[in-house]
């Protein structure tokens, strides 16, 4: 089958822009010098190729440029590489990428082994334009494996499977990794033949993949094979064709898949299971329960809460909770049915969703309470712990998951109201009849005016200078007989009765105000953000309010922002785009709010009018995270800066998140580790005080060069301390890989030298996560152990730099260090570098969009006033009595047709001054007072007016004098 790669495509503002084959010779020859690379037009003639594949042949590019590629020199020394070629070009004008192995000629007379691919690049009307072929040189790679097959002690070191097949599809060698992989002996591996191990390939089907493999040379695919006690394991399999003295036979190469999708099991069940639990999480709630209701006639919902679960935490500990909360989710899950779902929706709530009960919902939900009041021990204490159950059922109560779990909510709470430990089902009142929600939403009609309401300021921090650069207002209900009354209870009646919209008003209001008086008082500049609603988002004169009420206060827009999550975009997707691009438009900075945790697409998000992307609190790591974990948050922020938006993580709890999160280029963070949400004085006496991080921690502050030793063996630092003192080195050690993740944690390092054969991680072990957690880092290993496998795949995967033996040589040891330190110092300014493109490139954007939006709003403006013009100059032509206008200094600027008719001139009476233009006898009445004249023998009134506003000068008119004439 065809190689599959991705398809390239030309993506640009114009159906075919001019610069694009230049950029891609630009492209070609910054390739390394090793790489033979060019560009074909879709005839499969040479239109250019790179410095390296000219240089391989002698030639220059217009002794080959115009030749048929199959026809350049490159090709004339091997008859079975044109053939292949030949088949590649028309796959490649049907859009198919090729890649395959072939023999390249030199100017030398010399043949070299090639990877060779080539791929279609597509233009802008979708079709074919270019054909871009490149080449590898791997003779050195063919000569490696070469002796790999005819080495057998090195076959037998690999860690990858390794066998030889011949035609007949009969095993001919293999190493031990692939023995112990099928829990087989070599004798009875050897007796084999694939269909024996490969679950998708018969007897039947290998002639089939024999002659593809021949034709090709070379296939990679994904199998499963058939292990000695009957299970199944995922493989990659790697074949190439080999041919030696005559015989021919396949390499095969088989990598065991199964810790790859162990973690990718592991992504999944974090985005969609509560860790601590292991129960769904509200995400897969949602999901679950969406599509239950479409499926079942019957659902009932159990909402169900630990009473006072806050005592246990406090009292004894959040490790105690935690295993209280264990106990209850399997008590839970022991009580109901196994078709039932059971959800952890967070804190000590429980969700049980239970498709056509086949006993009523109350029966279980009894058994529920017994069953949680059951004591608990738990590390020698013995904790009783109740509940409380709301009950809520499909359809009676609803048919959507919002309206049932609301629902339900609000017969949990009328559980509680109940004393607690007991059970209640919802009424099955429409929502103007439930008491409990009419109550919230009279009083919540009075909040405002009543005074109940606040805005309390969460600080957001640049993460490169540590300095406090923005807030975010949020807003918070202090009922006089209810108490704190927190938001996820009355926005979403705010958001069903309307009074969000009421609601939203006063939150911009009120935090344009504040932001303005901070301003006022000689605060730092900061932004303010709000978070927008729904229906806040879908007002046609949003943008016109926003920019009104900054007028108002006086608040530059730069000084605003406003968040929107994707869920609120989704359903009036080009509307909300509209509405967020006005508002960009006035200076104001968008915020995509809990990025991660809805439908996250790029589609989408390269569509939207964005400045800062907001990590979700979820997806913030900290040190001891997975390295997987890391890597998504990583490449959330790499994606962002490439599409030249900021980054801000939410919910940052701990040091070692930030730590992690300023290593990682993220620009903005905002969480309990700094500060919670704060009333405007505590707020504003934190900006006076010029509260910030540690720059310390932020790695950006000016510092002397750090290395980081890591070895057992104390005397081993010691020595290594007592070496490298002369050289000024900021020196840290540590005896394990644990105590020196939560040094890198603490502190920029530079290089680390580490030991391999350490108790609980090994060296190579620690520096793959610490390759993860800070790619900067130059990381060696200095070891009196060869585990030459280990060594080299880390060394291969960039994990280790260099590897140094025991006993070292002094001078030969300092200065590996000082090349390390050397690379680090590059590495840093290349990156620094970088930023300051990036952020200049974002900042040229931003100033690029509002210039634009100027010049449509002047444009605008100027359509207006010639407009204006006209209808003005339409509208006095027609008065039927002379007008003339004199600007403030002097000149006639106007004069309608009975003035120019009077005056007996056209157009040239314009743009000199009045004293030279007009009749002698209407001069005097310039002055302003009004009087009688004669002209064209009839007498006028001339009456002169000053004008004030917009329109600056005087205006004269003549009316006639009843009867008069001369």
């Amino acid at each position: 089958m065809p190689h599959r790669h991705a398809a390239l495509k030309l993506v640009a503002a114009n159906p075919e822009p001019p610069n694009v084959e230049s950029a891609l010779h630009e492209v070609l020859d910054r390739l390394g010098p090793s790489i033979f690379a060019g560009l074909l037009d879709t005839e499969g003639v040479l239109r250019y190729a790179n410095r390296a594949a000219l240089q391989a042949i002698g030639s220059t590019l217009e002794q080959v440029v115009g030749t048929p590629f199959e026809s350049t020199p490159w090709w004339q020394a091997c008859e079975p590489s044109q053939r292949r070629l030949k088949q590649a070009l028309a796959s490649a004008l049907r859009g198919e990428a090729s890649r395959f192995d072939v023999r390249l000629a030199t100017s030398s007379g010399a043949m070299l082994a090639m990877d060779f691919s080539l791929l279609p690049l597509y233009g802008a009307d979708g079709q074919v334009a270019w054909l871009i072929p490149s080449a590898r040189d791997v003779t050195e790679r063919e000569q490696a494996q070469n002796q790999l097959l005819l080495t057998r002690h090195a076959v037998e070191q690999a860690n990858d499977a390794l066998l030889q097949v011949g035609p007949d599809g009969a095993f001919r060698d293999a190493n031990a990794a692939a023995c112990r992989l099928l829990g087989l002996e070599r004798e009875q591996l050897l007796r084999l033949r694939v269909p024996d191990i490969d679950t998708q390939i018969d007897d039947a089907q290998w002639p089939d993949r024999w002659r593809e493999l021949y034709e090709r040379g070379c296939l990679r695919f994904e199998t499963s094979v058939r292990h000695q006690e009957g299970h199944e394991i995922p493989v990659d399999v790697s074949v190439s064709f080999v041919t030696s003295d005559g015989e021919i036979f396949a390499h095969v190469c088989i990598d065991d898949l199964r810790e790859r999708r162990a973690a990718e099991r592991r992504i999944r069940q974090l985005q969609q299971f509560d860790e601590l639990t292991g129960l769904p999480n509200r995400q897969l709630l949602f999901e679950r329960l969406g599509a239950t209701l479409q499926t079942s006639t019957q659902t009932a919902v159990l909402v169900l809460e630990l009473d006072r679960f806050k005592r246990i935490n406090d009292g004894l500990g959040h490790h105690i909770g935690d295993a209280v909360l264990r106990e209850a989710a399997e008590r839970i899950a022991a009580t109901v049915r196994s078709t039932d779902l059971v959800a952890r929706r967070g804190g000590d709530e429980f969700v049980i969703v239970m498709p056509a009960p086949s006993v009523p919902a109350l029966h279980t939900a009894q058994a529920l309470l017994e069953g949680i009041a059951r004591p608990m021990s738990i590390e020698g204490h013995e904790i009783h712990v109740t509940c409380s159950i709301g009950i809520a059922a499909a359809p009676a109560d609803g048919d959507r998951s919002d309206i049932l779990l609301r629902r339900a909510n609000s017969a949990l709470h009328q559980a509680r109201l109940l004393g607690r430990n007991q059970v209640s089902v919802y009424a099955g009142a429409p929502h103007d009849d439930d008491p409990e929600r009419l109550a919230l939403e009279a009083a919540l009609r009075h909040a405002v005016r009543d005074e109940q309401l606040d805005l309390h300021y969460q600080p957001q921090i640049d993460l490169v200078h540590g300095r406090i650069v923005g807030v975010e207002a949020l807003l918070r209900w202090q009922h006089p007989t209810l108490g704190r009354i927190a938001p996820d209870r009355f926005i979403p009646i705010a958001e069903e009765t309307g009074l969000i919209v009421v609601l939203g008003d006063w939150v911009l209001r009120r935090a344009i105000e504040q932001a303005a008086a901070w301003q006022r008082a000689g605060l730092p500049p900061l932004r303010m953000a709000v978070n927008l609603s729904a229906r806040q988002l879908l007002q046609p004169d949003l943008a016109r309010r926003i920019e009104g009420l900054l007028a108002a206060a006086g608040l530059d827009p730069r000084l605003f922002g406003v968040e929107v999550t994707e869920s609120m975009l989704i359903a009036n997707f080009d509307q909300a785009v509209q509405q967020l691009r006005s508002l960009r438009a006035l200076g104001v900075e968008i915020s995509l709010d809990d990025f991660g945790t809805g439908y996250s697409s790029l589609s989408y998000l390269r569509r939207l009018p964005v400045d800062v992307v907001k990590i979700d609190r979820s997806l913030v790591p900290d040190v001891t995270a997975p390295a997987a974990d890391v890597s998504i948050t990583r490449a959330i922020i790499t994606m962002a800066h490439q599409l030249q938006m900021k980054v801000l993580a939410e919910g940052v709890e701990s040091e070692g998140q930030a730590a992690l999160l300023a290593a990682n280029q993220c620009d903005q963070m905002q969480g309990y580790w700094f500060s919670a949400a704060l009333p405007a004085p505590a707020l504003e006496a934190m900006l006076r005080d010029g509260r910030q991080i540690d720059p310390a921690l932020l790695g950006r502050r000016s510092r002397q060069r750090t290395l980081l030793l890591v070895d057992d063996e104390e005397n081993i630092l010691a020595a290594l301390r007592r070496l490298l003192r002369a050289e000024g080195w900021l020196v840290l050690s540590a005896t394990s890989a644990e105590q020196a993740l939560q040094l890198m944690a603490r502190h920029e390092v530079d290089v680390i030298l580490s030991d391999q054969r350490m108790p609980g991680m090994t060296g190579v072990e620690l520096l793959r996560r610490a390759k993860a957690l800070y790619p900067d880092t130059i990381r060696l290993v200095l070891s009196g152990y060869t585990e030459l496998q280990s060594i080299t795949d880390a060394i291969n995967e960039g994990a280790i730099y260099k590897f140094l033996a025991k006993p070292w040589d002094d001078e030969q040891l300092r200065a590996h260090l000082r090349e390390a330190f050397g690379l680090k110092e590059m590495g840093d300014q290349n990156r620094r570098l970088d930023r300051e493109v990036q952020v200049a490139n974002r900042e040229l954007a931003e100033l690029n969009g509002r210039l634009q939006s100027l010049l449509s709003a002047q444009r605008e403006q100027n359509q207006r006033e010639v407009g204006s013009r006209e209808a003005a100059q339409e509208l006095l032509d027609a008065v039927p009595v002379p007008v003339f206008g004199i600007d403030d200094e002097g000149l006639l600027v106007f004069a309608n047709a009975p003035a120019q008719a009077l005056c007996g001139r056209g157009g040239d009476l314009l743009g000199a001054p009045a004293t030279e233009q007009l009749p002698q006898a209407l001069r005097q009445a310039l002055q302003g007072d009004p009087m009688l004249v004669t002209l064209a023998e009839r007498r006028w009134w001339a009456m002169s007016r000053v004008l004030n506003g917009n329109a600056r000068g005087r205006l004269l008119v003549l009316l006639p004098q009843a009867g008069a004439s001369t």
